[in-house]
């Protein structure tokens, strides 16, 4: 897939997609594997570019519509790409895999185009081609014997986006923990704050009310129940 020139706005989208996603990388990822990838999501993502220059069903497209599906085809050869790294598949054979992949997502993305399919049908048919492509590329190495059974369970088994969406709501929830220990925090020693005032100011009465309070707040339950 050679690289081909497009117009700056094009070339200036797709190297915004590549400076957000490199940090994104993993750490088992190498430096060699690192620049294979930026250099193939900027190839694949520019040949799109091109398309939509040349294709008058792509072309009728706004500029942001057509950001939307570079963006597509960038972050999913982020993703395959990364799994093609873990999967034990000879390094020279990655490029066939990812050729074949990224022609079955321009296909399913011009028929979206052509037919006006909105943009929650096109993310789900290109994530169902895609990962049917990534199978079925894999199934035909270990038909020609270039890998073996464990190799080709092992390709198989690869899904950086769903790893990636697991630490993504593991951080979630962990960000969710820390929010509730601040607001208990803090309403801890708002109470504190507002039970010292009423002792203070009231003496006597003020300890009488709030061990009223107290009572009452463990009681209720209890007569719920």
């Amino acid at each position: 897939m050679d690289e081909k020139a497009i117009d700056k706005k094009y070339k200036d989208f797709i190297e915004e997609i590549i400076e957000k996603i490199t940090p994104l990388l993993p750490d088992d990822v190498n430096t060699l594997q690192k620049d294979y990838l930026i250099s193939n999501i900027r190839k694949s993502a520019t040949t799109l570019a091109s398309s939509m220059e040349e294709d008058d069903e792509f072309g009728r497209l706004e500029f942001e519509e057509q950001c939307f599906y570079i963006q597509i085809m960038a972050e999913w050869s982020f993703h395959k790409e990364i799994d093609l790294f873990r999967s034990g598949i000879p390094a020279k054979y990655w490029k066939v895999v990812m050729q074949k992949i990224w022609f079955a997502m321009w296909e399913v993305m011009y028929a979206c185009v052509k037919n006006d399919a909105p943009q929650e049908v096109v993310l789900s048919l290109v994530e169902r081609f895609v990962n049917r492509t990534y199978r079925d590329s894999v199934e035909e190495l270990k038909e020609y014997e270039i890998i073996d059974e464990k190799t080709e369970e092992k390709a198989k088994e690869q899904s950086n986006i769903e790893i990636m969406a697991q630490e993504l709501r593991r951080e979630r929830k962990i960000t969710r923990g820390v929010k509730n220990i601040i607001v208990y925090s803090l309403l801890f020693v708002i109470i504190g704050a507002l039970v010292s005032f009423v002792i203070i100011k009231f003496q006597t009465y003020g300890v009488i009310a709030i061990l009223t309070l107290l009572v009452i707040y463990h009681i209720l339950p209890i007569r719920r129940q």
